[in-house]
This record gives C-alpha cells, structure tokens and sequence, in this order.
C-alpha cells in the first residue's frame, strides 16, 4: 500500500488514534513510486513516502531506538517505542561524492525526536539528495497518507498512518 496525498483528511477529521511521524528531513515532498531504485519505488520494502533533501540534517523523527546504521550512514533503521520500525534511506546522484561530516549515533543508541542521526555536506550535489522513509513493519496498521508538499526536518508530520479499526 502506498502513501496517498491527504487531500481527504483536510475534509474530515483526522483520528485520534493515527500516528503521525516526524520528517527526518527538510525539503520537497514526492511519492516514493517516483524514486529512481525500483526498490524504494514500487514499495518492495514497506510503505513510504520520499522528500527531495534540501538542508542538510537528518534528525530522529521520533523517540527510540537506533537500531542499525548501514551502508556508510546513508541507511538508518529506527523503532519508535510502540514498535514501530523505519527506514531511512539516503539516495545521492550516482555521480556524487558526499562528504560525511557526522554520524551522530551508533547502533542501539538511544534516540529521541529531533536529535541529529547524520549530517552531510550537500554543497558538492549537482542534484538533491534523496531521503525515503520506509515503514517496515506497517503493513497491516491502516492507510498511509502525506499532507505537505513541503517538509521542515523535526518539525513537520511527513507520514500520517490512520490505523484501521
């Protein structure tokens, strides 16, 4: 199942019981169907959504835990204290060479909202770098939905889950 644009909550009310997550990332909001790895964009790995990255922070979109840092800190998988598990993938240009600034956490690291987890220098991209968010284990949680189409990192709900009943 795919995230949906939002367009029908702004006409009814949002449920208390959804779950809404933080974006790790600042920047321009597109469905994941349009990310370049086939992958991410026909939702092999779970249901997402994908923000073009603009600044240059990705920071825990909510309390929990660190669970894995891969691929040369550009994959982290995080699970919130209700269990849920994420996905954060960072894509660059194929042509790029980014510089790892920070990492900021190892695995099993305690993490709570708005902390750092990486910080890069984007200042050498000649494209944005791309950052997905994947649920890993929300399959069976309700519907998926975006309702910006631009994020601020920390700050903004990229993801709202509206559980089923």
């Amino acid at each position: 199942m795919k995230a949906q644009p939002i367009e029908l909550i702004a006409q009814k009310k949002i449920p208390r019981d959804a779950i809404n997550i933080t974006s790790p990332f600042t920047g321009k909001v597109v469905e994941l169907s349009n990310h370049p790895e086939p992958l991410f964009s026909f939702g092999t790995l779970g249901p997402g959504v994908m923000v073009q990255a603009t600044s240059h922070k990705i920071l825990a979109p909510f309390d929990g835990v660190l669970l894995q840092v891969k691929n040369a800190g550009t994959e982290f998988i995080l699970q919130a204290k209700n269990g849920l598990k994420i996905l954060i993938n960072l894509t660059l240009p194929a042509s790029a060479a980014i510089t790892h600034t920070h990492i900021a956490q190892l695995n099993g690291s305690q993490v709570l909202k708005g902390q750092r987890l990486a910080y890069f220098d984007l200042r050498e991209l000649d494209s944005p770098m791309l950052g997905s968010l994947i649920l890993l284990n929300g399959h069976n949680l309700g519907t998926f939905h975006y309702s910006l189409l631009h994020v601020k990192a920390a700050e903004d709900t990229l993801l709202t889950i509206i559980k089923k009943k």
